[in-house]
């Protein structure tokens, strides 16, 4: 304890020493002398604020000329670009299943079942929301417009229709497999 009051006695010490150094009358003389020199200099000029030329709009008359994105007459019957084909294109007007309101990702085959009449095994698909679909070849699922082309044991292949790049409707296989889980 007695340690204790001796370092604060020592720390009051250190403070108050150099409280009265920063107070010097030196310092403070040579502090006003520099303020009187900064105070008595001439003031500088400040340029005037520059002219701003008012604002006229332009009013666009190229509204009636060609698109700059589309050939002219003579580009197009020089050159051969791809017109989009409709050979293969999806009907668009049938009415959708629930299966093709679902990405094909979000789809998992979970077994086949075949019956004593049936000529094709039929898939049993899951589609994540707790409810298993029965499909068969013809059925479409997936949001690609996905025809179910072949079923077999332990796997969908699927015929999806999709444009390319110059919009025309081309065919592409996918194939959902069988999954077996580990538990």
């Amino acid at each position: 304890m007695k340690e204790h009051a001796i370092f604060l006695c020592v720390r009051i010490g250190l403070i108050a020493s150099l409280l009265l150094g920063c107070s010097s009358d030196n310092a403070m003389h040579t502090l006003k002398e520099k303020l009187t020199q900064l105070k008595s200099r001439p003031s500088g000029q400040i340029d005037p604020l520059p002219t701003i030329t008012p604002y006229s709009s332009i009013s666009y008359t190229g509204s009636s000329l060609r698109s700059p994105f589309q050939l002219n007459a003579e580009q197009e019957s020089n050159t051969s670009v791809a017109r989009p084909s409709n050979t293969n294109s999806p009907n668009l007007n049938r009415t959708k299943t629930d299966l093709e309101q679902m990405a094909l990702e979000n789809l998992t085959m979970v077994g086949s079942i075949q019956f004593f009449d049936e000529k094709q095994p039929s898939a049993l698909i899951d589609d994540g929301r707790g409810k298993v679909h029965k499909v068969t070849v013809n059925d479409y699922l997936g949001q690609d417009f996905g025809k179910v082309a072949n079923i077999t044991e332990d796997s969908v292949l699927i015929e999806e229709t999709v444009q390319d790049e110059l919009g025309n409707w081309i065919k592409r296989p996918r194939q959902l497999k069988l999954s077996v889980n580990q538990e």
